[in-house]
């Protein structure tokens, strides 16, 4: 079997980068390339090769394997476009896990997997919706559980290196506040609910711009100097990354 590993970033209904909606986007958070059998490792002989990111591979299966645990992409047939988008996010999140493989790390508990998983089937219209996705694509119980296993690995690094340090102040929450909220608002002909009462989600909506914040910048570097090898039909991105504003 091999380590799979794939994710999207939290989404929101709030601003161009709808963060709040989805906690790190199934990041969100496919696969980031290892594999943990010999067996495996030359069954993917007969599995296209896609891109190597720092040696590392992403193949056709990882592909199909993402874009069948999106509830946003619509069943059937993927045309080069959608796959060529779903690659280049799967080279940033596979940029973010070998940067997570260098630090220390405390084990994942089967409860952390089983909670993202159990947040995951609910993005899908119900239980059985998910698993025909999963069974299109060949995706087996045990693929998907590392699959589920790597996106929280990927998420407790990006807690670690951009959540922990991100600062939202009080002039910002203010600001936020009387140019996002009292217009909203006004627009739907209701009355501003209290500072003090959307307070929380505003701070979250700030936090959580300022990650994705942090994150654009570092990607940009990391895909500057990391070795990217794409192979045909895929080509340079036309396309926004994974964590750019939509």
């Amino acid at each position: 079997m091999r380590d799979s590993r794939c994710f999207d970033l939290p989404a929101s209904p709030h601003g161009s980068a709808g963060w709040i909606a989805r906690a790190l986007r199934h990041v969100a958070w496919a696969s980031i390339g290892a594999f943990a059998s010999s067996v495996f490792a030359q069954a993917i002989l007969l599995d296209r090769i896609a891109a190597v990111v720092n040696g590392r591979v992403i193949t056709e299966s990882d592909i199909r394997w993402y874009l069948a645990l999106d509830p946003e992409t619509p069943e059937g047939e993927y045309s080069e476009e959608v796959k060529s988008r779903a690659l280049h996010q799967l080279i940033d999140q596979m940029l973010l896990y070998q940067e997570a493989e260098k630090l220390p790390t405390i084990a994942i508990t089967e409860e952390e997997i089983e909670r993202y998983l159990t947040e995951l089937r609910a993005r899908f219209s119900s239980e059985r919706a998910f698993a025909q996705r999963l069974a299109a694509v060949g995706l087996d119980e045990t693929t998907l559980r590392a699959i589920a296993r790597h996106r929280v690995e990927i998420l407790r690094f990006i807690d670690f290196r951009f959540r922990a340090f991100v600062f939202v102040s009080e002039p910002e929450v203010q600001w936020y506040y009387e140019n996002r909220v009292i217009p909203e608002a006004r627009r739907r002909g209701t009355t501003p609910p209290p500072l003090e009462q959307v307070r929380p989600l505003i701070e979250q909506i700030l936090r959580n711009e300022k990650v994705k914040s942090e994150m654009i910048a570092w990607l940009d570097e990391a895909r500057r100097t990391a070795e990217i090898i794409l192979y045909p039909p895929y080509r340079s991105p036309t396309v926004p990354s994974a964590f750019s504003p939509k």
